[in-house]
């Protein structure tokens, strides 16, 4: 450091947020000793939308941790990891896919309006 120089330290966060698919996203303050799991009941849990097996959470320090990531000899950990200040818990919103129904209605649909399109044409001659 030279003269003039500043070194600044930042505070310690004083909360835990959590985001994605849960009834009450917020930041809630942090207590020590909390874990993931208990933080996420704070946040009402995950929704019919949340998709659990692909749930995170981003460190303050910017490291990630994925419940795939943190399974242990008798299941799944993830709900008790230690959570830090500054913490997030991210719980993603599952993806659908279309099912087989919903293509076959499509198609079908599409080669309707084909035949409809022929008809019409075909009138018009």
């Amino acid at each position: 450091m030279e003269n003039g120089d500043r070194f600044v330290v930042p505070s310690t966060p004083a909360s835990v947020n959590v985001v994605g698919a849960v009834y009450d996203q917020n930041s809630f303050l942090y207590a020590q000793g909390r874990r993931a799991g208990m933080y996420l009941q704070l946040a009402g849990g995950p929704n019919r939308d949340a998709d659990r097996k692909h749930e995170f959470i981003i460190r303050a320090s910017g490291d990630v941790i994925s419940r795939e990531m943190d399974k242990g000899l008798w299941g799944n950990e993830f709900n008790n990891l230690r959570m830090n200040p500054g913490d997030t818990i991210v719980v993603p919103d599952k993806t659908f896919k279309p099912s087989a129904v919903r293509g076959v209605l499509d198609w079908s649909n599409m080669f309707s309006q084909f035949a409809l399109g022929a008809a019409a044409l075909s009138i018009l001659k």
